[in-house]
């Protein structure tokens, strides 16, 4: 199990007291997964929220049945994934697959917004987090589609 020392250094829940990280881990497991082991895929019922502790896993969009080329990898240590399972419609937009063997905090997102809900100021503080952590996300997305809209703005004569 991860210590509250550890949670408190995640992208999410570093704004948190120790009695709000330790509600958190009681429900919450690490769990190991195999290179190529898929952890959830885009479409299902998202109930958990994922923290990476070690590894590389690969978010992907898929349309139309075709896998979209834009992906994101989730490499640093503290990262979070499956944030649809905190809000509506709570589905995941994304499929997360193990690049290599990783280890993840899993935590029930039922636990998550119990605790949201009778601590606003924790639900405050992880919805803040939350919405910086999507901007910071988007705005990384649309520089790698301005790069990648560049590259054929060069070739075109």
């Amino acid at each position: 199990m991860v210590s509250t020392d550890w949670l408190k250094k995640t992208e999410l829940f570093g704004a948190l007291e120790e009695s709000q990280l330790k509600a958190l881990l009681s429900n919450a497991s690490v769990q190991p997964f195999s290179e190529g082991e898929t952890i959830f895929r885009q479409g299902d019922k998202a109930n958990r929220l994922y923290i990476l502790i070690h590894g590389l896993v690969d978010l992907k969009v898929k349309a139309h049945e075709e896998v979209d080329p834009m992906t994101s990898k989730i490499e640093k240590e503290g990262a979070v994934f499956g944030t649809p399972a905190l809000m509506e419609p709570f589905i995941y937009n994304v499929t997360a697959t193990c690049l290599k063997p990783s280890n993840v905090l899993v935590i029930e997102t039922n636990t998550i917004k119990k605790n949201m809900e009778e601590d606003p100021k924790m639900g405050m503080e992880i919805m803040k987090k939350l919405a910086s952590i999507y901007l910071n996300r988007l705005n990384e997305l649309r520089s790698g589609v301005s790069n990648f809209l560049k590259i054929f703005k060069s070739k075109t004569p």
